[in-house]
């Protein structure tokens, strides 16, 4: 839980235009991540609890990002705990990919 803190603690001191910035990119890693719930090749789904859970956390991003760009208080420090405190080990892999993908992007445009 610490590796969670510590990530809350760095979005939340992030300024508004990189925080907003890193909010973009993970919703757009978050698309990405859903991709593994498809059947390939196909327009079915093998894995549609895992795209309903990935859309639920990026319905929670997106309202962060709202709420942020309207300038009302958000529980940004909770957005680590939405994305990265998963039970199932696939989708947490997923989440933990799509968290230092949106990273990394962040930083590089910096």
């Amino acid at each position: 839980m610490a590796q969670i803190e510590f990530e809350g603690e760095w979005f939340a001191v992030l300024p508004e235009r990189p925080k907003l910035m890193f909010l973009v990119f993970l919703c757009h890693e978050l698309t990405i991540a859903g991709r593994n719930s498809y059947e390939p090749q196909t327009d079915s789904l093998k894995k549609p609890d895992q795209l309903r859970k990935i859309n639920e956390i990026q319905h929670r991003v997106s309202g962060c990002m709202r709420d942020l760009l309207a300038g009302h208080a958000s529980i940004e420090q909770s957005i680590a705990k939405w994305v990265l405190a998963q039970t199932d080990a696939e989708l947490g892999g997923l989440m933990s990919w799509a968290w230092r993908a949106a990273k990394d992007r962040v930083s590089n445009a910096a």
